[in-house]
């Protein structure tokens, strides 16, 4: 278990360097896009405590943790991910 962690953290650190805060943070500011429990655009730093936050609550298990606009996800095949979601939308209607 202590080496499925590990192997977790160091997803967790990848994909936190590896993703572009700073575009983030631009679009929040070019639109005035602030968190309510701030009553602000949120900072990089935060931006990054955030997403932490987020891949961190997954704690390896397959699910989807969002807030925000920021989405963390991991899958069944190990697929650990964090999105920025500016639009979205879907159906999950089956059948004709």
């Amino acid at each position: 278990m202590a080496l499925q962690k590990t192997r977790f953290g160091r997803q967790v650190e990848e994909v936190l360097d590896s993703f572009d805060f700073d575009r983030v943070h631009q679009v929040m500011e070019s639109l005035t896009w602030t968190w309510a429990n701030l009553d602000r655009v949120p900072t990089r730093a935060e931006l990054v405590a955030e997403a932490r936050r987020l891949l961190m609550e997954l704690e390896g298990r397959p699910g989807v943790h969002g807030s925000g606009g920021l989405r963390a996800s991991y899958k069944e095949d190990g697929t650990l991910s964090l999105k920025f979601i500016l639009c979205e939308s879907w159906s999950d209607l089956e059948g004709p």
